[in-house]
């Protein structure tokens, strides 16, 4: 079935984890530490470890180990947040 991972159309089978199917397309970075910059991608692949943080469809910090694709699906790779500034206070 037909996805997007940053922008860019793809096909994946129905049903497999989203960071599964990713990595046997040969994707190993999916989004960057937010302290250390450094790459994170699948490590813990059971949803323990949160290092597969992914943007699907708008929602943030989606664990790709435990979302299944589904069609139409759009992915992109995380960014670290942007930092707080004082307007953002309450």
């Amino acid at each position: 079935m037909r996805f997007w991972l940053d922008g860019i159309e793809r096909r994946g089978p129905a049903g497999v984890p989203v960071g599964f199917v990713l990595f046997a397309q040969g994707e190993r970075v999916l989004g960057w530490n937010e302290v250390t910059g450094a790459a994170r991608g699948l490590y813990c692949g059971i949803g323990h470890c949160f290092e597969c943080r992914v943007t699907i469809d708008g929602i943030r910090d989606q664990r790709a180990c435990l979302v299944p694709l589904t069609a139409e699906m759009r992915i992109s790779r995380q960014t670290p947040p942007l930092p707080l500034t004082f307007e953002d206070a309450p």
